[in-house]
């Protein structure tokens, strides 16, 4: 691939990032306020947001750390609740092939959980430059990150706790899912996961791990049972 379609590619996925941006800008605020609200200095809480860059370990490391969890607990925890990013990468390593051993440690680190959800779904068109365009919204993602998150550490006193801003976390993931129900196999997936995390009740957050398998398990067999299936097939 030229320069100029690199280029092309990452400038696609920075505008891909666009409809994402409010359900991530809330998010990271909401991360960067509960970080600040445990007692963790503004600068204890922007290094939690650039060194973790992942917002439900976050999320997680605070409610530990806020109960006097010990530091090997909070960060046994943190790597467990990311476990799903392996099953990420795996699915992204094809496209990353000839890229530079740089350009592939900096997309493990960008990876999250939308720009995996968004680049999931060019590659399932068959569009090229899937590394290039995962780079350009892995990116700006994490920009958007750390300047909400920012925000959040030294605005989020001023929000009233009466607004409740938690359910953001919810409507961001359901919005990068929702293109990606495509078929049975993939709504199978979807119900299976989601279920499974909600009803099965596991220790440090194994739940999350078993829904991402289960779920993967689930489509897998719907997509043998019904090959070609489509939606309304």
């Amino acid at each position: 691939m030229s320069s100029l379609d690199r280029r092309q590619a990452f400038l696609a996925g920075v505008r891909a990032c666009i409809p994402l941006a409010p359900g991530v800008l809330l998010f990271g605020m909401v991360c960067g306020a509960a970080a600040a609200g445990v007692g963790l200095t503004p600068g204890q809480s922007f290094a939690l947001s650039w060194m973790v860059f992942a917002g439900s370990s976050q999320i997680v490391a605070t409610q530990l750390f806020a109960s006097g969890a010990p530091g090997w607990v909070i960060v046994l925890t943190g790597w467990i609740v990311n476990l799903r990013f392996m099953m990420y990468s795996a699915s992204l390593a094809q496209h990353f092939r000839g890229e530079s051993r740089g350009a592939r440690w900096l997309a493990g680190y960008l990876l999250t959980d939308q720009a995996f959800a968004v680049t999931l779904a060019r590659a399932l068109d068959g569009r090229k430059g899937v590394a290039g365009f995962f780079l350009g919204i892995a990116f700006t993602l994490w920009l958007l990150w750390q300047v909400a998150s920012l925000a959040g550490i030294f605005l989020g006193a001023l929000v009233p706790a009466s607004w409740s801003m938690d359910f953001v976390v919810a409507l961001t993931f359901i919005g990068v899912l929702a293109p990606l129900l495509r078929d049975r196999a993939m709504a199978g997936a979807a119900v299976a996961g989601g279920l499974t995390s909600v009803f099965l009740v596991l220790p440090l957050k194994l739940n999350l791990m078993a829904a991402a398998l289960i779920g993967a398990a689930v489509g897998i067999a719907l997509e043998k049972l019904w090959p070609k299936s489509r939606p309304g097939a």
